[in-house]
């Protein structure tokens, strides 16, 4: 049986048994990407650290970081485990939450279609297109797991979303403990770094 340790305590928890069932489905996925993707600048199908995201929603809460109504957004959302984590964490929060995954590569969100969408129960928006041309504006939460292999592209990319979301918006990336790959989030203005346990999470002043 899968497990996963809470890193604030180094307790076991063991994870919503519908998450268990949703990342076994994934493992179906064998449709092969074209080589240019592997080849490029871009990850592709990266795992995010569940462990880091464990209660993560109600850690969130319990620190007044949320709002009323959250729209949320996976960029690069490939089979959606990791946002589906989120989804499940939602169902116990007092607030609202709306969920959308952008993905430019067809074979991922073919698949969540034919094989994971049921999972969701139409909680779900699924975008066809690449990261650098869809808005964020209308956005609470952006998360991400560096999609970039390369300083450059990925401080780009996060200059973007920080120039569309408005003030009191939040930035959740996977890697480096919060900060991501190259520490680039510390050198992106006009965000506010805010520790919570063991990670960070970023909010636009």
């Amino acid at each position: 049986m899968i497990k996963f340790i809470d890193t604030r305590n180094s307790e076991e928890v063991e994870p919503h048994p519908e998450l268990v069932s949703y990342f076994q489905e994934t493992q179906k996925f064998n449709t092969a990407l074209p080589e240019s993707f592997l080849e490029g600048n871009e990850f592709y199908n990266i795992t995010s650290n569940i462990e880091q995201n464990i209660f993560l929603i109600n850690r969130l809460e319990e620190r007044g970081l949320l709002k009323d109504s959250n729209r949320m957004i996976d960029c690069g959302i490939g089979l959606g485990f990791t946002l589906f984590d989120f989804y499940l964490q939602s169902l116990d929060s007092k607030k609202v939450f709306s969920f959308s995954g952008i993905e430019k590569q067809k074979a991922y969100i073919d698949f969540m279609k034919e094989n994971l969408i049921d999972f969701w129960k139409d909680g779900i928006d699924l975008i066809e297109d690449d990261i650098m041309n869809h808005s964020y504006k209308e956005y609470d939460i952006v998360y991400s797991y560096s999609p970039y292999r390369t300083t450059v592209k990925l401080k780009e990319f996060y200059e973007k979303v920080v120039s569309e979301i408005e003030s009191g918006s939040l930035i959740i990336e996977n890697a480096n403990s919060g900060i991501g790959h190259g520490d680039v989030l510390l050198t992106i203005e006009n965000l506010e770094r805010i520790e919570i346990d063991d990670i960070s999470v970023f909010r636009k002043i």
